[in-house]
């Protein structure tokens, strides 16, 4: 896509900035984020380096803003699944949701290595108020997403699904960064094959993690339901 022309109205500013997101969001596919530079972003749409930042002053606000995107439309996507799942008619096990989950998460491949980079990189060169308007989305919108995965899994306590997701997020993070090592760490793993125990498959390693969460939520809150004076412990 080439946008050599300056743009004159609001209408051409919001393409060229869809164009400077789409070219970044391919970039992404392909290279690694300190690979990318804004003047292979500015080359890719055709546009000058100089008037790349008229739109995003930094290449973390750049990534930043699709990230956002990313988010808000994997929450659009879990509330849809949330929904379906607690319209069905038979009771739905940790597996069966989790089995689901993972479907749909298989779709958000970009948010998730986004997210491996969120906080240590893309937070670190924005603005305060791109900050506030990202920290209040998430702060409005996760009780709500919640709240839905409460109704699916009704053995879960008010305010679980809020943490839960949190974690999934959190989660994503360190096992990430477990299964997808440095080069010169899965060189060393190449060079010996013995050490290769310690690189994490993500999947597996992921949703055990979040199976075990609510298995261990869910049989301590039967206790605690069978039991109030024992406050969930055995």
């Amino acid at each position: 896509m080439v946008l050599a022309q300056r743009a004159r109205n609001v209408t051409q500013k919001n393409q060229r900035r869809l164009a400077l997101t789409a070219a970044a969001r391919e970039l992404f596919q392909k290279h690694s984020f300190s690979q990318i530079s804004m003047a292979d972003v500015a080359q890719k749409t055709g546009m000058a380096k100089g008037t790349v930042f008229l739109y995003f002053k930094t290449k973390e606000e750049l990534f930043f803003s699709i990230a956002v995107e990313e988010f808000q439309l994997w929450l659009d996507d879990m509330d849809r699944l949330f929904r379906g799942l607690a319209r069905g008619r038979k009771k739905i096990t940790p597996g069966e949701f989790l089995k689901n989950l993972g479907a749909m998460l298989s779709r958000y491949t970009l948010l998730m290595h986004m997210i491996a980079i969120f906080h240590t990189v893309l937070e670190h060169n924005i603005s305060y108020a791109d900050s506030l308007r990202f920290k209040q989305l998430m702060y409005d919108r996760l009780p709500k997403t919640g709240t839905l995965m409460e109704q699916c899994l009704p053995g879960l306590k008010p305010g679980q699904g809020f943490k839960f997701i949190l974690w999934m997020y959190a989660l994503v993070i360190g096992f990430t960064h477990m299964a997808e090592p440095a080069p010169v760490v899965r060189e060393v793993y190449r060079k010996k094959p013995a050490l290769r125990s310690m690189q994490l498959d993500f999947h597996e390693s992921y949703f055990s993690a979040l199976k075990a969460i609510l298995d261990g939520w869910l049989a301590q809150n039967r206790r605690t339901q069978a039991n109030p004076r024992s406050g969930g412990r055995s």
